[in-house]
């Protein structure tokens, strides 16, 4: 028996069905359709990742007494962080159903997915994207924990060597601030690193590397300014 009268004798036996051209067609472009949304959705994902970073910076990393890893994790927003591992992994599943998956490897495809979901979400998070998103989530789902109230709970731990809020007073070698909470404390300055695009003065908001002295007095390493989005500090 030769190949031509087995395949035959298949469709016979299976009673396979002959179906359209267009549904092969339709079925890719579904899969091609899913794939590049996944892409996309990693890539915001991404974008949200980038304006976590420069909200709340790295630098103060050092003053946690965690591993680098735990470190990272208060930084970085956990939720975000799982949708991109989530859409970045169905867009490999997606793309590699496919008709033309075959020609390259599942790393080449991964390399791929991640580089354009990289390019789309740098250029998201520039144009403030990732900003007006971020709010979005922040107004309008009240458990979510915006990047703001993770920032300023993390730069309100004077016992870990972080500490923010505003001037209110300012001397020689020394500072009073009032934090988020309200409360005063007196900050000395002596020594400290001042960010040259900082302007100490009266209503600067500020945040403090540094070591806890006492109930209320802290002494200051470095004093960066506040940053992150204007006009939305916590009073």
């Amino acid at each position: 028996m030769n190949n031509a009268q087995k395949i035959v004798d298949k469709i016979k036996n299976d009673q396979i069905q002959q179906h359209p051209e267009w549904t092969f067609t339709y079925k890719e472009w579904v899969k091609w359709a899913s794939y590049a949304l996944f892409v996309i959705m990693g890539s915001i994902s991404f974008s949200i990742i980038l304006f976590a970073i420069s909200v709340n910076g790295f630098d103060m990393l050092q003053h946690f007494k965690h591993s680098k890893l735990e470190s990272i994790l208060v930084v970085l927003p956990i939720l975000w962080l799982a949708t991109l591992v989530i859409f970045l992994g169905g867009s490999i599943v997606s793309v590699m159903h496919t008709g033309r998956a075959y020609k390259y490897s599942f790393g080449k495809w991964m390399s791929l997915s991640t580089g354009i979901s990289m390019a789309i979400g740098t250029m998201f998070f520039i144009t403030g994207g990732a900003r007006w998103l971020e709010h979005k989530f922040e107004t309008n789902i009240e458990s979510y924990e915006s990047l703001l109230e993770k920032k300023t709970a993390i730069w309100s731990q004077p016992s870990l060597g972080t500490l923010s809020g505003e001037i209110v007073e300012i001397d020689e070698e020394s500072i009073t601030m009032k934090d988020w909470k309200n409360e005063l404390w007196t900050i000395q300055t002596t020594d400290a690193f001042v960010a040259p695009i900082l302007d100490l003065q009266m209503g600067t908001q500020i945040k403090i590397n540094g070591k806890l002295t006492g109930e209320t007095s802290f002494k200051a390493e470095k004093i960066r300014p506040w940053g992150g989005a204007p006009g939305k500090c916590v009073k």
